[in-house]
């Protein structure tokens, strides 16, 4: 029953990521890559730098090490590419690409010592335990990269006979094909618990940066989305404009009608905000009863005209849980986000101290 229960969950969680868009599912492989590069990267540097002490065993095969020194030596070369260009650019495409080169050197490396030996009948071990590479390289990969190298490696085996003549040609054809194909199933497997690992990380990060009472944003999503003083999403030639918004008369509500009721208008107003402005944009709760609105490819003037919407849609409202009324300040994002929010609280302010249900720009 267990095992039932497994397949089904794996099932369902390949099914999530087959229906994933092509955004999410890159930011998801991304993740992937960045969470288990370190072990791959280290498993694979072990692995290269092991397979260089197999000179002792050549030793034993060939009576010297002599000819096999320089094949089993350039694995270093490899090694030494692989640092070079995950250096200069550390891109998840790239990083799975010299994965997958750091272990076709191994098996180039490894070919090439095959050829320089008296005897390869051992060559069907060394190229099974290659296989242990991509399972580890699987771990920051896709399964469709999984899938293309181990055909390239089955070409490589190919491709390599024609000069070593491996004397167990046909036994390492019938064991690699079933490895390839068994690999690919774990690569599957291991892609669908990574992703629900993938989702619990996804609910955890967004509880974080959510209001729990009104369901939108809180302060901590700036300390995500703002660096250096300025919005990172934001580009120079994009129009934003800031909205800070405050109920009316709040205390009074609390006073009158009780903190229930308050609690209760305040995941009203959020959930409007959520629903009107959410899709371009970011909808915060700044504190208390205030709430910021961040509207991107917004001009001033359209920033203006969709507050002064809502605040008529809200005074004129039947729904509400009682009958309260909004202040709105609003200004255009300079590229200084702390002057921004500066000068949007003074239009709130002013707003606030001119009678109330009103938007002011600044």
């Amino acid at each position: 029953m267990r095992i039932i229960n497994g397949v089904r969950m794996i099932i369902g969680l390949l099914r999530d990521l087959r229906l994933m868009s092509h955004k999410e599912k890159a930011d998801f492989y991304r993740a992937k890559c960045e969470y288990y590069q370190g072990i791959v990267e280290l498993s694979l540097l072990v692995a290269c730098l092991t397979s260089v002490c197999f000179l002792y065993s050549d030793y034993m095969i060939n009576g010297s090490f002599i000819p096999t020194l320089l094949p089993r030596l350039s694995i270093l070369v490899f090694i030494a590419i692989f640092f070079i260009a995950t250096h200069v650019n550390s891109s998840t495409s790239l990083l799975v690409f010299m994965d997958y080169f750091l272990g076709h050197g191994t098996v180039i490396a490894a070919s090439w010592t095959a050829y320089n030996l008296v005897d390869n009948s051992n060559s069907v071990t060394g190229i099974i335990i290659v296989n242990l590479l991509w399972i580890v390289i699987g771990f920051v990969s896709s399964p469709i990269d999984t899938t293309i190298n181990g055909i390239v490696f089955i070409i490589e085996i190919w491709i390599t006979n024609i000069f070593n003549h491996y004397t167990n040609y046909e036994v390492i054809l019938s064991l690699e094909i079933p490895c390839i194909i068994g690999i690919m199933v774990v690569h599957y497997i291991m892609t669908a618990f990574y992703l629900d690992h993938y989702r619990v990380t996804q609910k955890l990060e967004l509880s974080m940066v959510t209001d729990p009472l009104t369901q939108v944003y809180n302060r901590h999503l700036l300390e995500e989305i703002v660096s250096k003083n300025s919005l990172k999403d934001v580009s120079p030639m994009e129009n934003v404009s800031v909205a800070m918004i405050d109920i009316d008369d709040f205390k009074k509500i609390n006073d009158v009608n009780g903190h229930y009721t308050g609690d209760i208008t305040l995941f009203y107003i959020g959930q409007k905000l959520s629903e009107r402005f959410s899709d371009d944009g970011y909808v915060i709760r700044y504190g208390g009863e205030e709430f910021v609105v961040i509207h991107k490819n917004c001009t001033l003037d359209e920033a203006q005209n969709r507050m002064e919407k809502f605040r008529m849609d809200i005074e004129n409202a039947s729904d509400t849980p009682v009958p309260f009324t909004i202040s709105v300040g609003v200004t255009s994002y300079t590229g200084d986000y702390g002057k921004t929010i500066q000068s949007v609280d003074e239009a709130l302010y002013e707003a606030k101290n001119t009678g109330k249900n009103k938007v002011v720009v600044r």
